[in-house]
């Protein structure tokens, strides 16, 4: 008879990283107004202001200078960016990024518990 050992077995769960905890496309729509740099995977470079983002990372900046690889500059009063093409996005180092998440996220559970309590009105 032969006595095989077996390996200790663990109570407790692995840690696990659900998509809307490890993904940016959630949390861009906090940043709304802020300058930014986008680079996609084509080499071209944006920067502009954040008007709009969803979750796809689909990105609408204002205020546009585009610049190519081949360093020729070219200025939009709109650019519309799709999510897929978008190789980084470098914020300002001025930006507290975890101050406006926080405050972002405490806009929609306000907004939410307002809603709850019925005392968002009903458009007619």
């Amino acid at each position: 008879m032969s006595s095989a050992a077996t390996a200790p077995t663990s109570t407790r769960k692995p840690a696990t990283n659900s998509s809307a905890d490890s993904n940016l496309a959630p949390l861009l729509r906090h940043f709304v107004g802020i300058d930014l740099i986008v680079e996609t995977k084509q080499g071209r470079t944006f920067r502009g202001r954040l008007r709009e983002a969803d979750g796809y990372m689909n990105l609408v900046l204002s205020r546009t200078t585009a610049q190519s690889k081949e360093s020729t500059s070219e200025t939009f009063d709109w650019v519309h960016i799709r999510g897929p093409t978008i190789r980084y996005i470098v914020f300002g180092a001025n930006i507290d990024i975890t101050g406006v998440i926080k405050t972002g996220l405490d806009r929609e559970r306000a907004a939410g518990d307002k809603y709850r309590r019925g005392i968002r009105k009903a458009r007619k």
